[in-house]
């Protein structure tokens, strides 16, 4: 027994023991038993990055969506017209989408930018961002109130007007604010980085 006991090791002379800290940590910094907080460092999140690129990816396809509704409507319009001439005066005029195609260009453009912006950790780009999802729904419902609308069976165009462009507004802001507060994303985040 006496041998067992001469095999166990022995502290090292003129280190002090380890102490042992118990108890929840505050929030906020803690303090170390050496007096300075603890102030963790990393690299800044990806948030930014991945929204922006989502932001640009949307832009795209808004150019495409108002290329094919400039160039696809007033032709489809035109097919329909062609197959029943009696359905001529139900047809939405071609103003209407050439107005939705320009529409679409332009905030395509500017999504482009304001993504392009965001990705590179600037705060302007979710503001442009929103700038524009503001200005895109404001027109989006203008749009949906100047339509004609024929006279139909059991409703007038007033009618219909109003529950376009009711619709329009209720989706629009809908939309908006969605898109808005997944742009916004970045911002939640502490270490994100943003200019």
């Amino acid at each position: 027994m006496l041998e067992m006991l001469s095999t166990i090791p022995k502290p090292m002379q003129g280190i002090a023991p380890q102490q042992i800290i118990e108890g929840q940590a505050s929030q906020g910094a803690v303090n170390t038993p050496f007096t300075e907080p603890i102030v963790m460092m990393g690299p800044p999140s990806e948030a930014a990055k991945v929204i922006g690129i989502l932001i640009m990816v949307y832009g795209g396809i808004a150019i495409l969506g108002g290329i094919v509704n400039a160039f696809a409507g007033p032709l489809l319009g035109a097919w329909v017209g062609s197959l029943d001439p009696a359905a001529a005066e139900y047809m939405t005029p071609n103003w209407v989408y050439y107005a939705q195609g320009f529409l679409g260009l332009v905030s395509g453009v500017a999504y482009l930018y304001s993504g392009w912006l965001t990705q590179n950790f600037e705060r302007r780009g979710i503001h442009f961002t929103w700038i524009i999802l503001g200005i895109t729904m404001i027109f989006g419902i203008i749009i949906a109130a100047v339509i004609p609308y024929p006279d139909v069976e059991g409703m007038d165009s007033g009618t219909m007007k109003i529950i376009s462009a009711g619709s329009a507004a209720l989706g629009g802001i809908c939309g908006a604010g969605v898109c808005g507060l997944l742009a916004a994303i970045p911002l939640f985040i502490s270490n994100n980085g943003m200019k």
